[in-house]
């Protein structure tokens, strides 16, 4: 960055401030022309002070050109976020009031993501405005990178299941499969109950491919074992929720049933 490049930077700025005057309310020629200066600012060669404070420009003029698209001021706040000091705390707490302001029909997924941008960087995490939103943000983006993730181990699985049945498939690479799937299919995306039911049933292919292919009793014996823990856990799992969530009589059959099941549990 130059001297020079600061003073044409704070002239541009100057002259859109100015030249914005000239659209009138909801004028769709406007659109292209703040959109033009986001990006201008951004690829801009100068601090980040200074596109900070620039995008107080373009902040100003989708509130007055355009008061009720709410989504594309949380969308310029969310880069403005890009450029601020996290010691300036008025700052960051201005973006997260402007963000809750302008929430009306405006996803939480966007809202929520600037206030938590906000929230992240602030020292004073406490006294945050909106910190409750800040969290509940996260808590839906940790909701979706989790589904997505289980939809990327399903799709996996479903390619491991085109082999696993395949006659032509090596009995050994098989084994490796379903190992490979014991590994990824965890309780965290697929919830204890499911993951471990879907554990089991391939600890129970496991086993058959041992007995049938490799005439390997050891191994089978080893994948059965590993077959019927899987189960007890599903099963534990399954006896958790109904206490926590289901009916007190069901929970009690269930527990009854477990324990005859599985009388050497310790309580894991």
């Amino acid at each position: 960055m130059s001297a020079a490049e600061d003073v044409r930077f704070e002239l541009r700025s100057k002259e859109f401030n100015k030249a914005i005057e000239n659209y009138s309310r909801e004028d769709e020629n406007a659109w292209s022309f703040i959109e033009n200066r986001q990006q201008e600012i951004m690829d801009s060669a100068v601090n980040n002070e200074r596109k900070f404070r620039a995008f107080d420009g373009v902040l100003a003029a989708l509130h007055n050109i355009f008061p009720r698209s709410n989504t594309a001021y949380c969308q310029a706040l969310e880069k403005q976020l890009t450029y601020v000091n996290k010691k300036n705390s008025e700052d960051l707490e201005r973006i997260a009031k402007d963000a809750y302001f302008h929430s009306h029909d405006v996803d939480v997924m966007l809202y929520g993501k600037v206030i938590y941008g906000a929230y992240k960087l602030s020292k004073d995490k406490e006294n945050f405005p909106y910190k409750d939103i800040a969290k509940y943000f996260r808590k839906k983006q940790l909701q979706q990178e989790r589904k997505a993730i289980r939809e990327d181990i399903k799709e996996r699985v479903r390619e491991l299941d085109f082999y696993l049945e395949d006659s032509q498939t090596d009995a050994v690479r098989k084994l490796g499969m379903v190992d490979e799937i014991l590994d990824i299919v965890q309780d965290k995306y697929f919830g204890p109950i499911e993951a471990n039911k879907v554990k089991r049933n391939y600890c129970k292919a496991a086993v058959q491919i041992c007995r049938e292919e490799l005439f390997d009793t050891n191994s089978a014996d080893r994948y059965l074992m590993y077959a019927n823990e899987y189960a007890r856990r599903a099963d534990k799992a399954d006896l958790e929720w109904e206490k926590r969530h289901g009916d007190p009589q069901k929970a009690k059959i269930k527990e009854n049933l477990y324990m005859k099941n599985y009388r050497s549990d310790t309580g894991r």
